[in-house]
């Protein structure tokens, strides 16, 4: 008997310690993730800094975006190189991509007038899904909260970012398995003002997410280069 009581104690701290299992979310918790871009697009233009996985190694980049003109503008950096086509500037748009190769550049305003480089965004590469992810975190509307709710997103737990409390939800995942091979899997930190902090998505068949940290931008993004303009 005294066994079995000493199991049954041992269960218990067990069961009172384990991390909670992820669950359906709550009408609250759907409200904020449905206003979650909402919010990025109604302050205009973040701040952030990402790490993106790729296979020509990790790329780092800091800079802005703005979510109502859909424009980004960034320094970019990959770890352990240092060659003209690792680092750089960035300008994108939902369709293409500016690059000005070089490392050492620093994401001024106005951006610089020369040397950019233009192609269009792509489906596949890892930068490019990064890219449109970014734009993508911006929505000129709030998202349907009962769609969330009747969803396969999910509350998993706690957490803080920058001693701010936040509640880690992993978002909505794609309707068809063979999409995941395409699309980003998100997982959301989101504070309870139903502000985005931090941003997780797996990309493809990559180990590593994609890390998107964000913190309010004092100015909007610059224009976009003139190629954006025609």
């Amino acid at each position: 008997m005294k066994r079995l009581a000493a199991l049954a104690a041992v269960l218990l701290v067990a069961a009172c310690g384990a991390d909670p299992q992820p669950r359906p979310l709550s009408t609250a918790e759907a409200e904020r993730l449905a206003l979650a871009r909402f919010a990025n697009y109604r302050f205009r233009t973040e701040n952030f800094t990402a790490t993106v996985p790729t296979g020509a190694g990790r790329i780092a980049l800091h800079g802005r975006v703005n979510f109502v003109e859909r424009l980004g503008y960034a320094e970019m950096s990959t770890d352990g190189r240092h060659d003209d086509a690792s680092a750089g500037l960035l300008q994108w748009t939902p369709s293409a991509v500016a690059f000005r190769g070089g490392p050492g550049q620093a994401a001024t305003d106005p951006p610089p007038a020369d040397r950019w480089q233009y192609r269009p965004l792509q489906q596949g590469p890892e930068l490019d899904t990064a890219l449109r992810l970014l734009l993508g975190l911006g929505a000129d509307r709030p998202d349907n909260v009962q769609l969330l709710r009747q969803s396969s997103a999910r509350w998993v737990r706690t957490d803080t970012v920058d001693e701010t409390p936040v509640d880690v939800i992993d978002g909505p995942q794609p309707a068809h398995p063979q999409d995941t091979t395409k699309a980003a899997r998100v997982r959301y930190w989101l504070d309870t003002a139903g502000l985005l902090r931090r941003v997780e998505a797996r990309i493809g068949d990559r180990p590593d997410p994609v890390i998107v940290s964000f913190t309010p931008a004092a100015s909007p993004a610059p224009g976009p280069v003139a190629a954006f303009a025609r």
